[in-house]
């Protein structure tokens, strides 16, 4: 009697764990198509200005999750680039022009050319005035 009282225990289990998904289906978070609109409209060279009209109907806390989303991914960029090693190295104007066009680059890409916040992150993080931009 215990062996078909363990016998059905364990294929209880056995059918539990199989009818079981491993993982659950989930659905991706806002911030995330969000970001990827943003990016795909800053790169087919929409301004700040147009992406955030055009998304003027989203949460504002989206939006802001997105930017500092944005911005962060500019800064590794910049890191990634050694922007700092490249000022710091720069001799004459011909390279802090090139330094300033890098930065400049990234974030007209990233589709954040008015944001105060990401230019005083660049200085404050990278030591790199902007006051050029």
């Amino acid at each position: 009697m215990k062996r078909w009282l363990r016998w059905g225990i364990l294929s209880a289990l056995v059918a539990l764990l199989v009818a079981t998904p491993t993982s659950q289906a989930q659905t991706p978070p806002t911030a995330v198509s969000v970001y990827s609109i943003w990016v795909r409209l800053s790169l087919r060279g929409y301004s700040q200005e147009e992406i955030e009209s055009l998304l003027r109907n989203m949460d504002a806390k989206t939006i802001d999750d997105v930017k500092v989303r944005l911005r962060k991914s500019v800064l590794a960029n910049l890191r990634l680039k050694r922007i700092r090693e490249r000022f710091q190295a720069s001799r004459d104007k011909g390279d802090l022009q090139d330094v300033l066009s890098s930065i400049e680059t990234e974030i007209r890409f990233a589709g954040l050319e008015n944001d105060d916040e990401l230019k005083f992150q660049i200085r404050e993080r990278l030591g790199i005035p902007l006051d050029r931009l």
